[in-house]
């Protein structure tokens, strides 16, 4: 296994994920958390082995909505603007916000797995990612002092794609459904991450409704402080993509968009797996069960 420094985390050779030991899993493991991200070169896998390379990497949990499912492998969000027949393949234009991958629900998946099946030939297709960690350390001492004890409200209602089957249904209808699927929840502001014990700023303004228990035009203002920052160049990491590559993620330490290239149609599909790690959000998680 060999590994080699990108702009943001690490590009890893010499591993076929379809035959990974336990050990190399475990130095992969390793990897990610001390770089947030790591790129496998050189993969050639099937459906099947991506998610049996998920299942000894994690814990894989299907997304909450199944339209966004490969037909054969539920593991599988299929992020595509590919037809087949005339019909859609998986669900176009997903993630085109920062974001963290379920941060929205009450039990986030905290690694993120992504697969390319289709590139475009014409431009490069990437994402951006932006890790929180680093803002954190780089906010003013005032707006950390602001964050202390303080909770984030998530929820995904504002990025939700109607679906053919909701046709009829009025907008209340409609959020009122999503609200009853998966309410908004509360998760710290500020996080000790379980692993490296860093302090990471968990929040994204994709899915970060407000803070909780603050006024309208405190958490607005907050928010808007926070994120601008954080969205600055500063920050903004892009990791381009190629065919055979596995790019795993941790979803506590980065933020990310997709970067859907508006106006550009060229086909492109991209499988994703989201897994459950066996660690809490934050250190403190680990602690209140200990004390229990």
């Amino acid at each position: 296994m060999k590994t080699a420094p990108l702009d943001l985390g690490c590009s890893v050779t010499g591993v076929n994920a379809a035959k990974a030991t336990k050990t190399e899993i475990k130095k992969l493991r390793d990897l990610l958390y001390k770089n947030r991200l790591i790129v496998l070169k050189d993969q050639n896998l099937t459906e099947a082995q991506y998610c049996d390379f998920a299942k000894r990497v994690g814990n894989p949990v299907p997304y909450l909505q199944d339209n966004y499912h490969h037909p054969e492998f539920p593991l599988i969000f299929v992020s595509s603007n590919v037809k087949k027949d005339g019909k859609q393949i998986g669900v176009a234009r997903t993630g085109g916000y920062w974001h963290s991958d379920t941060s929205f629900e009450k039990d986030p998946k905290f690694i993120t797995m992504l697969m390319p099946k289709v590139l475009p030939k014409n431009f490069a297709r990437s994402t951006r990612f932006i890790d929180m960690a680093a803002v954190y350390k780089a906010l003013p001492a005032a707006t950390k002092k602001k964050l202390a004890g303080r909770e984030f409200m998530h929820t995904g209602k504002m990025r939700y794609k109607v679906r053919t089957q909701d046709a009829g249904y009025d907008i209340f209808e409609i959020l009122a459904t999503i609200d009853k699927l998966c309410p908004a929840v509360r998760h710290p502001a500020v996080i000790e991450h379980p692993y490296t014990k860093e302090k990471v700023l968990y929040g994204n303004r994709g899915f970060t409704l407000s803070i909780a228990d603050a006024s309208l035009d405190e958490s607005a203002s907050l928010l808007k402080e926070i994120f601008d920052f954080a969205e600055t160049p500063r920050f903004v990491k892009e990791v381009q993509w190629s065919m055979g590559d596995v790019i795993i993620w941790d979803n506590r330490f980065l933020g990310h968009t997709s970067g859907r290239n508006e106006g550009l149609e060229e086909e492109t599909m991209m499988y994703r797996i989201t897994l459950q790690d066996g660690m809490p959000l934050c250190a403190s998680q680990i602690n209140s069960k200990v004390a229990a």
